[in-house]
């Protein structure tokens, strides 16, 4: 059940799957039985959290440091090199709040998951140095060239093969900035998605979020399992620390291949691709200026320079 309050007006509840829902034209490119017979991951019935801890699964992405130079290939992606990966800075807000929600739930764990090539297991790492349990890493060849709707389905997959009663997710990505992979994720599980949160509290067997709207806040929750994207306001992400970073060394990292997941190849990866990039060109970085001198003149000016950057 999803309910969502705005000041002192309630909505009434909606079905689970309200919030999760794409726009029309994302949903022409899902492809999942209806609602009634979403297949969810098997939970525990109890989340009750003074007797059962939660387990939380954040979502993680890794994508080139924002601060190298961009190139693409022939094909129009990303060329991406090992030593430029660094962790999604929005999902480091991701791993961060899910080790506080295991702060305040004693007995929770939290799992890092990402979806990348097999070096992904060093930015992993960082996550797990900078306190989750153990990560899971879904790679295979046949996943390069993927779009949003493919790594959804990807995740999809894995959070209902690994199970979870809380998964995590950051508002985007910052090598496409595309926003749209935790509604679609939540499309194909068919469970509420709760997005943009600024808070997240966890009590008994509900998700509270409160999400910044124009003026004030909005308060919406579900019932759990549930999924959750945040904004970079929830919380500041902590540095690891020495010791976590020598333990992180011993936690263990899974490996799942798209066999695993029960995933067809043509689904997924360039062959599944309903995206396509036809081409790219570098920001400009400075803009030529003008400095007019005197007054004479200079409103004949400001009318023609605005004419011609078509503003009038």
């Amino acid at each position: 059940m999803l309910m969502m309050s705005i000041g002192q007006f309630d909505v009434k509840p909606a079905k689970a799957g309200f919030v999760a829902k794409c726009s029309e034209a994302l949903r022409r490119g899902l492809s999942r039985p209806p609602s009634s017979s979403a297949t969810h991951p098997t939970l525990s019935t109890n989340h009750n959290l003074e007797e059962n801890p939660v387990k939380i699964v954040v979502c993680m992405k890794e994508t080139p440091s924002t601060t190298v130079e961009k190139s693409f290939g022939p094909d129009m992606r990303i060329e991406r090199r090992k030593e430029d990966a660094v962790i999604n800075p929005f999902d480091e807000y991701t791993i961060e709040e899910g080790l506080r929600q295991q702060e305040k739930h004693a007995g929770s764990e939290v799992i890092a998951l990402c979806m990348g090539p097999a070096t992904a297991t060093d930015n992993i790492r960082r996550a797990l140095a900078m306190g989750a349990d153990r990560g899971v890493l879904v790679t295979d060849p046949a996943l390069a060239g993927s779009d949003a709707i493919g790594t959804a389905r990807v995740l999809a997959a894995a959070l209902k093969q690994i199970g979870f009663d809380l998964a995590l997710f950051g508002s985007a990505a910052a090598d496409a900035y595309g926003g749209v992979v935790p509604s679609a994720v939540a499309e194909f599980l068919g469970m509420p998605l709760l997005s943009f949160a600024g808070k997240l509290d966890i009590d008994g067997s509900t998700a509270r979020i409160e999400r910044q709207a124009e003026v004030g806040y909005q308060v919406a929750e579900a019932s759990m399992p549930a999924l959750v994207s945040v904004v970079k306001s929830i919380n500041e992400p902590r540095y690891p620390s020495m010791k976590g970073i020598m333990q992180a060394k011993k936690k263990p990292i899974d490996t799942l291949t798209l066999a695993n997941l029960g995933l067809d190849a043509d689904t997924v990866g360039a062959a599944g691709a309903r995206e396509e990039a036809l081409s790219a060109e570098k920001v400009t970085a400075q803009r030529k200026g003008e400095i007019y001198m005197g007054n004479e003149g200079a409103a004949d000016r400001i009318v023609a320079f605005l004419v011609e950057q078509k503003v009038l």
